[in-house]
């Protein structure tokens, strides 16, 4: 019951823009707060497993951008954001991620 209480909840995100604007100024993790943690988790590892965990995307920061503002596969679209605060909010994702060590 729980998986189909899951499945439908997804569904219903699939290819709907949501109306969220942050105001002007507003911060990366605000935005993040506010739009995404719900399904992403607070700190970014998903809250319905690996498909939402931003910690391990290996996308570059334009297709980021593209996803938040167009959607995907579960995730609805987020057009209202946009400038300086798609800007902070894709900083504040790709802070999320682990900072890897280089070979020397």
């Amino acid at each position: 019951m729980k998986k189909l209480l899951l499945s439908l909840m997804l569904l219903s995100t699939i290819c709907i823009a949501n109306d969220y604007q942050p105001q002007a100024g507003t911060s990366g993790g605000q935005i993040f707060n506010d739009a995404c943690m719900a399904c992403h988790g607070d700190n970014g590892t998903g809250k319905f497993g690996l498909f939402f965990d931003l910690t391990s995307s290996t996308l570059q920061a334009e297709e980021t951008k593209v996803i938040i503002q167009q959607g995907g596969l579960a995730m609805p679209a987020f057009p209202n954001i946009k400038g300086k605060e798609l800007d902070a909010l894709l900083a504040y994702v790709i802070s999320l991620r682990p900072v890897l060590a280089t070979k020397q």
